[in-house]
């Protein structure tokens, strides 16, 4: 019975302990088959919550949702996964640029995430029309846009509408749950190489952790701003990651200075439309495009097209000022 499960997380002090990897999977499994009530799944994540989540508590969540996934998705050939769930806030989401950027080189880079309903924050979803970033909602469109463009953006609902509800809670509950760190770390398409963002500082390890556990290859994770899946340049950054060697899977943390020094970043228009300007090189934005070549670079190293940071910041940086500007 799924009551067993809260009672494991929620015993006394002596009695409670963390699920196992695969307990969670079957939990969470049990309720989306529709053996278990939202209110009781709410009340585990939210056990879960107050301790943080473990890596084998959001590994067990992963794995159940990705059964969920229909097979065709990782038939796409792709090369990186780079979820955008936070929004933004204080700067417009330049991890757009650096996307387009990276597609340009014929990196094969699928967005995805969920146009949630949040006042407060600007959603990724929303600016990819206005830079050209086309939204699918099939495998075969996915495969299609890839071909053509080498990027493509795809929104939750296409490929794991059952997380939706689920997600939701954070607005009737006010907090967030394990299945935010969930969300990110889906990787539908099966790609090679993935690229996390959080927003609270430890839970880079957590992503990268759950990740070892889950059988990925290649991700890297770190705290973004505002908690998207991009660097920002003023401060320095720690990424952690699972990298393969020999076959193998392996846990790595490797710092990365701060790349603008004596900048503000002083918020600024969060719009589609100032990305755009930028892209065009009608305006000079110092922080968006030191976040730019910074979030290229993180790629660039991941991927071993580059042997050093210094060397995959110059490459980035080139790549950046050979861009197309039409968008």
């Amino acid at each position: 019975m799924f009551s067993d499960y809260i009672k494991i997380t929620g015993r006394g002090e002596k009695g409670k302990r963390a699920l196992t990897q695969q307990e969670a999977h079957d939990a969470l499994s049990c309720y989306l088959n529709g053996e278990a009530e939202l209110l009781q799944l709410a009340v585990l994540l939210m056990l879960q919550r107050v301790r943080c989540e473990t890596p084998e508590e959001a590994a067990g969540y992963i794995q159940a949702l990705r059964e969920r996934i229909d097979p065709q998705w990782g038939k796409v050939e792709v090369q990186l996964d780079w979820p955008c769930f936070a929004g933004k806030k204080r700067q417009p989401p330049w991890l757009l640029l650096a996307a387009k950027v990276l597609a340009e080189q014929g990196k094969r880079v699928v967005l995805h995430g969920h146009n949630a309903v949040d006042a407060v924050k600007y959603q990724i979803e929303s600016a990819c029309p206005i830079l050209n970033i086309k939204m699918v909602t099939t495998a075969a469109e996915a495969q299609a846009e890839l071909d053509k463009s080498a990027l493509c953006y795809i929104p939750l609902s296409a490929y794991c509408p059952e997380l939706i509800p689920l997600l939701a809670l954070r607005e009737q509950v006010g907090l967030r749950t394990p299945l935010n760190t969930v969300a990110r770390s889906l990787n539908p398409l099966n790609a090679p190489y993935a690229m996390h963002g959080v927003f609270h500082k430890g839970y880079e390890k957590l992503h990268a952790h759950a990740a070892l556990l889950t059988g990925e290859k290649n991700m890297v994770a770190f705290k973004g701003e505002g908690g998207e899946s991009e660097i920002n340049p003023r401060v320095s950054t720690t990424v952690c990651g699972v990298r393969t060697l020999a076959d193998e899977g392996e846990y790595f943390e490797q710092e990365w200075p701060t790349f603008l020094e004596e900048s503000s970043g002083a918020h600024t228009e969060v719009s589609a439309e100032y990305l755009s300007r930028v892209w065009r090189g009608e305006h000079h934005d110092t922080y968006g495009e030191a976040a730019v070549i910074a979030t290229i670079a993180v790629v660039l190293l991941q991927m071993q097209d580059c042997a050093t940071q210094q060397e995959s910041l110059l490459v980035a940086r080139e790549y950046w000022h050979a861009r197309n500007k039409e968008l």
